[in-house]
């Protein structure tokens, strides 16, 4: 982490009214005391940094203008989460090493349920939503990549990925771009391809990512990488028999590689469909998991002080870990909610956490309803993948509304 690289992430429920702050107030101290393992500050000992339990609630605070920003981990007195309002907005932002957006929509929708109830609306059908008076569960505390932590061998090692070629914007240097598509639209469009919508979706990225590859190559003689990889998280909840709010998902990394020559979208999206279905295969995604976490169980990294574990991690990130992606797209699939707040709500948005300097820009989706709404984070000065993959989506027939660009 750093103060760029922050890996925090934004989740927003855009209402019909605007926010009362008072009603929210109230909602935000009591839907912390429901979810008591977020009310957690960093601590640091002399081989670990670990989580201590801090009662107090999450800061409420008007929505910045740049989203996700770092959370000041040595600060004794403060969560790692935060809510933010404005207008018609209420966000949460939410800090990976608390869990990731499975866990904090979750904490969002209970969190709208008490600001409706406090506000005086009407709601008799709760639904799938974790209310405040329901007990808390063990299951929610656990740590899931432990619990189905099974020694496997090691994932393939994978080539490092080309990285676009844009310039960096000045400091602080993210932007957004949030656009909206039909769901219903995009989902015809999907299937007459024979694909998911993720599928398609990171089709069409890898295809834009190879049209701005073919054009700097052309101005480009030195020898470059030419294999594009996205990353895509899984829901673990989704593969394994776990009710943990906390972080619990893994990555598959679809890619092509241009040493073969250009692809055609067809061949693209055949490609990617077959490489999101075995990879995300439990028997084949549990790999990683293993990986993961068999690295902190070797003795010798266990008794390492904690300065020279941050310096190794440190290294190996810088060498490895930010080499091995030229993109990321985030499917946080469908919200649901009651009948009664679904009057009350228009719809959903999801910021990425910042992208690091290699990959420079991110992409997110969650839907709602009929909306999907697409987030690209960047932080580069160039809008060019952005451009190449709401231009496909047109030329398929899907119709794109851009809500902001900052």
């Amino acid at each position: 982490m750093s103060k760029d690289l922050t890996l925090v992430f934004r989740l927003t429920a855009v209402l019909k009214e605007p926010v009362r702050y008072q009603a929210l107030k109230e909602a935000v101290e009591i839907t912390s005391r429901r979810f008591p393992y977020f009310s957690v500050s960093l601590g640091s000992g002399f081989f670990w940094h670990f989580l201590e339990l801090n009662d107090l609630p999450p800061r409420i605070q008007a929505e910045e203008a740049i989203p996700c920003t770092a959370f000041a981990i040595r600060r004794k007195n403060e969560v790692l989460y935060r809510i933010l309002a404005r207008e018609k907005r209420i966000s949460v932002e939410f800090i990976h090493i608390l869990t990731d957006g499975s866990g904090a929509l979750e904490y969002l929708k209970s969190l709208l349920y008490t600001y409706f109830k406090i506000s005086g609306k009407p709601i008799s059908v709760t639904g799938d939503i974790m209310l405040p008076e329901t007990q808390v569960t063990e299951e929610e505390y656990e740590d899931g990549y432990n619990k189905f932590f099974q020694k496997l061998p090691a994932p393939e090692k994978l080539l490092k990925a080309w990285h676009l070629p844009f310039r960096l914007n000045d400091k602080p240097r993210l932007r957004t771009l949030n656009a909206e598509v039909s769901v219903k639209e995009m989902l015809e469009v999907s299937r007459r391809y024979k694909v998911s919508l993720t599928e398609y979706f990171v089709s069409v990225y890898h295809y834009s990512l190879q049209e701005i590859f073919v054009s700097s190559r052309k101005n480009n003689r030195r020898k470059i990488k030419k294999v594009l990889r996205v990353q895509v998280p899984v829901n673990m909840r989704n593969k394994l028999p776990s009710r943990t709010m906390r972080n619990f998902s893994l990555f598959v990394m679809p890619e092509i590689d241009l040493r073969l020559g250009t692809f055609t979208f067809d061949e693209i999206l055949r490609t990617v469909h077959h490489q999101l279905q075995l990879s995300s295969d439990i028997k084949q995604i549990s790999r990683f998991l293993s990986s993961n976490v068999s690295y902190e169980k070797l003795l010798f990294v266990r008794l390492l002080p904690l300065f020279i574990k941050k310096m190794a991690i440190s290294a190996i990130y810088k060498g490895l870990g930010s080499k091995r992606l030229t993109g990321t797209f985030t499917n946080l699939g469908s919200v649901s909610l009651p009948p009664e707040m679904e009057e009350l709500t228009d719809y959903f948005n999801l910021i990425p956490p910042p992208p690091n300097t290699s990959v420079k820009v991110s992409a997110g989706v969650i839907s709602y309803k009929d909306k999907l709404i697409i987030c690209f984070s960047n932080i580069s000065r160039s809008r060019e993948l952005e451009r190449l993959i709401l231009g496909h989506f047109t030329k398929d027939g899907i119709h794109v509304k851009i809500l902001n660009n900052n």
